[in-house]
C-alpha cells in the first residue's frame, strides 16, 4: 500500500511537472521594453548602405551603397555655417544605387590650397509616380580629410 502511494504521489507530480512545462512552453516572452512599445515601426523598412566617401588627390570619390538615389553636395568644413538644407532640393547632383561618381576638389564649395577637410551632405530620395524625385530623409553629414 505505501509503495502504491508513492508510486501515485510520484505519478502526480510528474503529470503536474509535465503540464506546466507545456503550459510554459506555448507562452510567448515579450522582451520589447515599454519604450520600443511606444515607438512606430519605420514606413519605408530597412534601408541597407550609405553614402561612402574616399579622398585620393585630387578628387573624392562617393559611391551609393543604399537601396535610394542619393543627393549630395560637398563643402569646405569652413563652409558649412552658411550652406543650406537641404540645399538645392532636386537640383542638387544625385547618384543612383550601386553607382560612383569623382568630385575633383576644384568643384568642392569653398575649397581652396589650404583647405584641410570637406563636409559631404548627403540625403535620399523617393521617386515619385510621375518620374520625379522628392527628398525623403534628414540630411547626412560625413567628414573626410583632404
Amino acid at each position: 500500500m505505501r509503495r502504491t502511494r508513492s508510486l501515485l504521489a510520484t505519478a502526480i507530480v510528474s503529470l503536474a511537472t509535465a503540464s506546466l512545462l507545456t503550459a510554459c512552453a506555448g507562452t510567448p516572452v515579450d522582451s520589447t521594453s515599454e519604450d520600443d512599445k511606444a515607438s512606430p515601426a519605420p514606413s519605408q523598412g530597412i534601408v541597407a548602405g550609405t553614402l561612402e566617401v574616399k579622398a585620393q588627390k585630387p578628387a573624392l570619390t562617393l559611391r551609393n551603397t543604399t537601396e535610394l538615389v542619393v543627393g549630395y553636395m560637398v563643402v569646405d568644413k569652413d563652409q558649412m555655417v552658411i550652406a543650406l538644407y537641404p540645399p538645392c532640393n532636386t537640383q542638387c547632383p544625385t547618384i543612383v544605387q550601386g553607382a560612383s561618381v569623382q568630385v575633383p576638389y576644384s568643384q568642392i564649395s569653398g575649397y581652396t590650397d589650404k583647405s584641410t577637410e570637406a563636409v559631404v551632405m548627403w540625403w535620399t530620395y523617393r521617386r515619385q509616380a510621375d518620374g520625379s524625385l522628392r527628398p525623403e530623409s534628414a540630411v547626412q553629414t560625413t567628414r573626410i580629410g583632404l
